[in-house]
This record gives C-alpha cells, structure tokens and sequence, in this order.
C-alpha cells in the first residue's frame, strides 16, 4: 500500500508521495530508512530556509539522496 507522507519543517511542509507502509494491527509503518531519508530532506530544506509546501515522489529523493547525506560530518568519517 501506498501513501502520501506530509511533514511540517520550520518554513513548510514536505510532501513525499508513493510512499510505501506495512500494515500492523491497526496502524500503518512506514518503513525506517524511508522514514530518516525524508526526515532527513525535510532537516535539509529547513537548513536552507525554503519556505512553503514542497512536494517529491519517494522515489526522487531515493535517486538523489542517501541516508549518509544526512548524517553529521564526523559519522560519515567513522
């Protein structure tokens, strides 16, 4: 099943569609490292003051960004 994500940011909202979830009881997961590749976008379009609704397929931000884009300096060093 898919869904579409909404997110706020400090300046908007980040709306990553085609996202895929599990079903579990009654609750719907988005799986974890869909879930820190667009918390992670989101922390990047706040960083760079972008204001208002922004709107990505879950697959575009897979094509561009990797999870070690977001993680600090000194982690990627290790």
């Amino acid at each position: 099943m898919m869904i579409t994500s909404e997110r706020p940011f400090d300046g908007g909202t980040l709306l990553v569609t085609g996202v895929p979830v599990q079903k579990c009881d009654c609750e719907e997961q988005v799986l974890l490292g869909d879930g820190a590749l667009m918390a992670g976008y989101a922390r990047l379009l706040a960083n760079h003051n972008i204001i208002g609704r922004v709107t990505v397929t879950l697959d575009e931000l897979h094509q561009k960004f990797k999870m070690q884009d977001f993680l600090p300096k000194s982690v990627n060093q290790s």
